[in-house]
Formats: C-alpha cells, structure tokens, sequence
C-alpha cells in the first residue's frame, strides 16, 4: 500500500488550507435549499466531498493530484465543476443544475445558488445536482435482486444512440501508435501502484498474471485495435460506466448514467468496447449470465459484434482501474468503504484467460416456426451471441431494423444477391464472438443445404464444433404468428402469412447435416421452452 500512500501524501502536501468541511454537514449553509433542515449527509470519495440533501447533491474536488487527474489550484476545481456538468449533461440531462460557490466564512460557510458559470474565480465552486432516487441506481437494484435484463437492453440501446452521435469518426483522429498507446497505456500503469503494496491488498502473483495476460494480448492482437480505430469504433464516452452510475429512476424511463469521467479526454475519448465494460461490474459481482447479456444487446443495437475481439481486454483493464480506485481509497484514513482492490485484480488477472470451447449454432426453418425465439432462448442459456440475418439484411440496406423494404418476395433485399450478403454477413460477424471463446448463435432460415454448408465450413476453417436447430411448428401456428408478427410491424423480419408457403417449399431438408449435432425444437408444443435449458447443456457438452 505504500505506493497508493506516498501518491496520497503528495496530493496532501500540494493542497491549499481547505475549508473546514464539517461546518457544512448540517442545514445552515444551504439557505436555497428547505430540504436541507431534514438532515445533510456527508460522504468523501478519493476524490470529492460531497453533501447530499433530500433534494440535491453538492459535490467539492478535493485539493489531489493523483497524476491521472490533478485538482491542486482552485482555478483546477473550478474549471473542472463546469466540464463535469457540461460532459454529463449528454446522459442525464436533467439532473445537474450547474455549479455553486462556497461563500461566508470558514467558521460560517453558505452555498451560493447554482448557475450556469463560476460567480468568482476566487471562491471554491461545486457540481449541484438534482438528488436521484433511492435504490433505483443499477448497483441498488442489483443487489435488491430487481435488476433485469430488460433493463440492461434499455442501457445498451441508450449508449449505442449515444455513442452514434459522439463517434469521433472514422478513422479515428489518432495515429495509429497514439491509438494503441490510448487503448493499453492506461491498463499497465493502473497496474504500476500496486508494485510496493503489502501482499493482503495486492498479492504479487495476482500483478504478475494480469500484467502478464494484458501484455500478451497487445503483442499478439495489436492489430484489432488498429482495425477499430479505421473502422471508427472511437467515441467520445461516458468513461467511466458501471453499475453505481447507472439509473431508472421510474419503472420504464429511459436510464441515464451520471459521472462520467470529465477530467481527462485521455481517458474518455476510447473504443466502444472499454465503454461496456458494464459487464465487468457485473462479472465482479457474480453475475457474468447479465453481462454476457447487455454485452449482446449492445453488439445488436450497434452492430458491433467486432467488439468481441477486444473486449476481454478492456474487461481485464477496467477491473484494473476498479482495483486502483479501492487502493486509492484505501490511502486515505477518512474513508470507510469496503475495499475490492485484490478481488477486481482477480478479475484482471483472470479475463484474459481461455474461456471454454466456442461453438457455432445454427438455428433455421421455416419463416415463422419460432427461429428467433428459439436463438434468443438458446443465448441466454448458453451465455451465447445471438445474430439474426433481418437485422444484418437491414444494415446492408441501411434502414432502420424496424423498417419495412417492400418489393415482391424473393426480390430486392430478398433476391438471391442480397440474400448471399446477408449470410456472408452473418459469418462476418460470428468470427470475433468465436475467437472470443464464446457461442455464436446465428438466426436465420438457413432454407438451402449451400447455405449451411458454408457455415459448417466456416466451423471447421475456425477448428469449432457446429450444431444445426431446426424450429418447427404447424402451417396454421407459423401463419398465425407471421399475421400477428405483421400486424405489430416492429419485427425486423418483412415475411407475412403470405410468405409461408413459398418458405416452406424452399426448405431444404438438412439431412447433410450429421444427427449428432442436429436437433429439432417443436415451437407448437406447450411446453417447448422447456426443452431448452437441456439443449443448450447438450451442445455444452458436445462442445467439450
């Protein structure tokens, strides 16, 4: 711990005399706010003091230089309070209401009215906020066991939006030495403020394995970053997401993310994939099942499934940067959180690490027989990465998944051209989720034997084991749900009852592909989606 100690005592011995900071734990020195006679909660982070009322937070830097982030000078705090409302106001728009001056006197300090400037230069100044509501944070809902995976699908279409619109284009605006020195400088010098702490906070084993893994990985794949930063896969971020936060602050509100890191473009201006990294949060807290989920929804949202080439990394990376910010803590005497230090650098020592065989599932039949449910069930079961051809078809056309392309069956987006792209799409996108070590589930009605010929032999070329399910159902089920399916006009897939037929005569019959890894699913059956948690034990099996 001397390493994260000496840094501590750095920053205390370049700090100005600060205010007496418990003359504001009580309702005086908030005359703008009535909230405040209920009571004022003082909490201190690494970084900030921060006075919660019942309505409203008030958060003050810290006189700290970390090296990562400096707050020495007033003009520092200042300058920074303003950049913390400005970057977070892209994700929570209504819930920081400007920034405040501490004025009165050490003995008797008064907080200012928030505003959309620094009052005086020479008076300290704090973030005000909007109090959230209690418990409906992620981390809060998490642990309440409320947290759901539709949730997390709402926070993954969120920051895909989000991040659309602050794409720094593509390519990214580095070289390409300055990209990969973005992307994995951070992650060795995390590491560097554990070389002198006691073994009980950092055992060394643990340092070495996860310093180990991140520079195996740069050596070796250096390449995919290079790729993203061409394929413009670099935002201007959030920076610092898990599940603390993230909030809902009502049941089906949009969620928002506060915090997010304003003082460094450094750290902030980074690839998508450092960015969902949510799944690390959860990962650490037992739940991989949730992460693999939000992971997927956000590859589907965004088209990202190239993001499974890295993101391991970056997942091994943020546990760093969580294990830094515990020891950090863990500094400073006035701090009582728990500290997670060494189990976060278990998880970055560990991500690196092969995971269990990868597998390439195929799920086809005929239009309506309940294919993508089927692939939608088998990937939660299987931690698996579920593609579906209507979505990737909708890319290749660039329109809106939702949206309707018209033109006779088997034509246009449906014509044997565009069909060809859509499946060498579908494999496109399955490569890094298998390289990755995880399932990649492909939705699709894979109708001709050519078809899945191709797949098993992209299987084969990858050296993972295939698997061939077949949804089923009677003509009358499938037509009834392609009309009701129609009728919502939400479903990326364009097929009506009209296209049934047609569909069911161009099936091919998939008896090329071996019964060992073949299997049916009767969609038709009251009780099918229970057949699925053995099916998916069944290729887990195999595939060992």
């Amino acid at each position: 711990m001397a390493a994260a100690a000496s840094i501590a005592g750095r920053a205390a011995a370049n700090a100005p005399r600060e205010p007496d900071w418990s003359k504001l734990a009580c309702p005086e020195p908030f005359p703008g706010d009535p909230s405040a006679a209920a009571g004022v909660q003082w909490i201190q982070t690494h970084l900030s003091h921060v006075f919660r009322t019942a309505d409203r937070v008030y958060k003050f830097r810290k006189p700290v230089d970390f090296g990562f982030v400096r707050f020495v000078s007033r003009a520092e705090r200042n300058a920074d309070c303003l950049r913390e409302v400005a970057i977070n106001r892209r994700l929570a728009p209504d819930a920081y209401l400007g920034v405040a001056p501490l004025a009165g006197s050490r003995v008797h300090p008064q907080i200012g009215a928030a505003a959309e400037s620094i009052a005086d230069e020479a008076r300290e100044h704090c973030v005000v906020m909007r109090r959230l509501p209690d418990g409906r944070d992620a981390l809060s809902l998490f642990e309440a066991g409320r947290l759901t995976a539709g949730q997390l699908d709402a926070v993954a279409a969120r920051l895909a939006r989000f991040h659309a619109a602050h794409a720094l284009g593509a390519p990214a605006p580095f070289a390409s030495a300055e990209w990969l020195a973005r992307c994995t400088g951070p992650a060795e010098e995390n590491l560097g403020v554990f070389d002198q702490a006691g073994p009980d906070l950092a055992p060394r084993e643990l340092v070495t394995r996860a310093r180990a893994g991140l520079r195996a990985f740069v050596a070796e794949h250096a390449d995919r970053f290079e790729r993203r930063r061409r394929d413009g896969r670099a935002v201007d971020a959030h920076g610092d997401l898990h599940l603390q936060h993230v909030w809902f602050e009502r049941d089906g509100a949009d969620p928002i993310a506060i915090d997010g890191l304003e003082f460094s473009d450094l750290l902030r201006r980074i690839d998508v994939a450092s960015e969902v990294v949510l799944a690390m949060d959860l990962r650490y807290r037992g739940a991989d099942g949730l992460g693999e989920r939000f992971l997927r929804s956000y590859a589907t949202e965004s088209d990202d499934f190239d993001l499974y080439s890295v993101v391991d990394y970056f997942i091994a990376y943020r546990a760093g940067v969580r294990a830094k910010v515990a020891a950090l803590a863990a500094a400073d005497p006035a701090i009582t959180s728990a500290q997670r230090a060494r189990r976060h650098l278990v998880l970055a020592a560990s991500a690196l690490e092969p995971r269990a065989v990868p597998a390439l599932v195929l799920v086809g039949g005929v239009v309506g027989t309940g294919k993508s449910t089927v692939a939608a069930g088998l990937a939660d079961w299987l931690d698996g990465v579920m593609i579906a051809s209507d979505r990737v078809r909708k890319r290749l056309m660039n329109v809106a998944p939702a949206a309707r392309v018209g033109g006779a069956w088997q034509k246009g987006a449906y014509s044997v051209v565009y069909s060809k792209r859509t499946y060498a799409g579908l494999l496109e996108r399955a490569r890094p989720v298998l390289e990755s070590g995880r399932v990649a589930i492909l939705d699709a009605t894979f109708s001709r034997r050519a078809m899945r010929e191709d797949a098993g032999r992209f299987a084969a070329e990858l050296g993972v084991p295939a698997w061939f399910v077949e949804a089923r159902c009677a003509a009358d089920v499938a037509r009834e749900r392609l009309a009701r399916r129609a009728a919502a006009g939400t479903d990326p897939s364009d097929a009506g009852p009209e296209h049934y037929s047609r569909s069911a005569r161009k099936f091919e019959s998939p008896s090329e592909w071996p019964d060992a890894s073949r299997a049916i699913v009767h969609t038709d059956q009251d009780d099918w989606r229970a057949s699925l948690p053995a099916l998916a034990e069944w290729i887990r099996s195999l595939a060992h």
